[in-house]
C-alpha cells in the first residue's frame, strides 16, 4: 500500500490505483483524497465515481462547514476523524440538502485524516462507507491512520515534481530568447522568460495580484477571456489579440499546454507569448550584427528569426518587403558562412545567449 502512494507522483493513474487500493484494503465504497487552497487547482478526487461528482459535490455545499458535517468535524493535521465525531456535529442540525447527496453516493458514512493545512493549502484523505460498509471499525482507521504520512510524501513529491517542470519549460523558452508567460491552472501568472519581463510595463502588459492584465480595458476583456478558454482548454485559435499604445505594440497569443490526468495543478497550464516588432530584437540585432560583421538592418532580421518569426512577419515589422528580406538573407548567408536558415538561426541563438543581457 506505501509503496503504491510511493510510486503515484511517478506513474500515469498511479494515484488511482493508489485509491482504489486503499479502497479496497479498507472494505469502503470510497477512498477520496480532497484538496482546497490558491495555491493550486483545488480537487476532489473519489473513486467509482461519475465525471460530474465533484461539481454537485460543490453544488450541494460540500465545502462549507455549515453544511458538511464532515468539514465541521475536521481535527488537526494527521488526526483521524470518524462517525462518532460526525454525530456530534449532526446533533446540533444536519443539512438535508447535503444528507440526500452523500447518500445518493451511499457514502454517509467513513473516516478521515488531513495531511496538511497551512494558508492556502489543504489535503485531506477520507474513506467513504455507505449502509452496505456500516461504521467504520477501529482496524479500518488503523489503516488510514498508517497510510496518512506516506500520502503526504507523495503528495510533496508531486508538488516538487510539477514545480521543476516549470523549471524546465522556462529553461527551453530562455534558450531560445522565446517572450513567454506560464499561467498556473487557476490562471495565475507562476514563471515568465527574461524577455517576456522586459516587454511588461504600463503601456501594455502587467502583472496584478498575481493574474495577467493588459493596460487598455478593452483588450484586457478579450485578454481575460482568451485565458480563461485557454484554462478550458479551448484556445485553439489564431495570435490575432494585438496591444496598441503611444510606444508600444504587441501581438499577444494565449495557449492551453497539455495537462495530465491527476495533477495537482501546480503545473504550468497556460502559455502566453508575446511578439513586439522590435523591442529586444532591436538590441540583440546590434549585438548580432556586430559579432557576425552584418549592418544594423540585417542583424535586426537575423535577430526577429531568431525569435521565430517567418520571413513574412519579419518583413512587416521591419516595414518592408518579403523580397527585401529574402535578398537580404541572401547577402547574410554569404557574410556568416552558411548555407541554411537553421544554421544561421543557431548561430545568432549561440550569440544572444553570449552576449550582453
Amino acid at each position: 500500500m506505501t509503496d503504491l502512494f510511493a510510486r503515484a507522483p511517478f506513474e500515469q493513474g498511479g494515484w488511482d490505483t493508489a485509491l482504489k487500493a486503499l479502497r479496497d484494503i479498507t472494505g469502503s465504497s470510497r477512498a477520496q483524497l480532497l484538496a482546497l487552497g490558491h495555491r493550486f487547482r483545488s480537487f476532489n478526487w473519489a473513486t467509482d465515481c461519475p465525471p460530474d461528482y465533484e461539481e454537485e459535490f460543490i453544488a450541494a455545499g460540500g465545502l462549507r462547514r455549515d453544511v458538511n458535517y464532515r468539514v465541521a468535524a475536521t481535527r488537526a493535521p494527521m488526526e483521524l476523524t470518524w462517525e462518532a465525531h460526525y454525530q456530534e456535529v449532526r446533533q446540533n442540525g444536519t443539512n438535508e440538502a447535503y444528507l440526500d447527496h452523500v447518500r445518493k453516493y451511499d457514502a454517509e458514512f467513513g473516516a478521515q485524516i488531513v495531511l496538511s493545512q497551512r494558508p492556502g493549502v489543504f489535503f485531506g484523505l477520507a474513506v467513504l462507507h455507505g449502509h452496505r460498509e456500516g461504521l467504520t471499525t477501529e482496524a479500518q482507521r488503523a489503516v488510514l491512520q498508517a497510510v496518512a504520512p506516506h500520502v503526504l510524501a507523495a503528495i510533496r513529491m508531486q508538488d516538487a515534481i510539477e514545480h521543476q517542470g516549470i523549471d524546465l519549460l522556462r529553461g527551453s523558452l530562455e534558450a531560445f530568447q522565446s517572450p513567454a508567460i506560464l499561467l498556473d491552472s487557476l490562471g495565475r501568472v507562476c514563471d515568465a522568460t527574461e524577455t517576456a519581463r522586459a516587454l511588461l510595463g504600463p503601456g501594455t502588459l502587467q502583472v496584478r495580484a498575481g493574474t495577467l492584465h493588459a493596460s487598455r480595458p478593452d483588450v484586457d476583456r478579450l485578454l481575460q477571456k482568451r485565458i480563461a478558454a485557454a484554462l478550458a482548454g479551448a484556445a485553439d485559435g489564431p495570435a490575432d489579440l494585438w496591444l496598441r499604445s503611444d510606444t508600444d505594440l504587441l501581438l499577444i497569443d494565449v495557449r492551453t499546454l497539455p495537462r495530465h490526468d491527476w495533477s495537482f495543478g501546480f503545473a504550468p497550464r497556460v502559455i502566453v507569448t508575446l511578439r513586439a516588432p522590435l523591442g529586444p530584437a532591436q538590441a540583440q540585432g546590434r549585438t548580432i550584427g556586430t559579432a557576425l560583421g552584418l549592418t544594423a538592418a540585417e542583424g535586426e532580421v537575423v535577430a526577429l528569426l531568431a525569435h521565430g518569426h517567418s520571413r513574412q512577419e519579419a518583413a512587416n515589422l521591419r516595414g518592408v518587403s518579403v523580397q527585401t528580406v529574402i535578398a537580404q538573407l541572401r547577402t547574410i548567408f554569404q557574410k556568416c558562412g552558411v548555407n541554411r536558415e537553421a544554421e544561421l538561426v543557431a548561430l545568432a541563438r549561440a550569440v544572444m545567449e553570449m552576449g550582453p543581457r
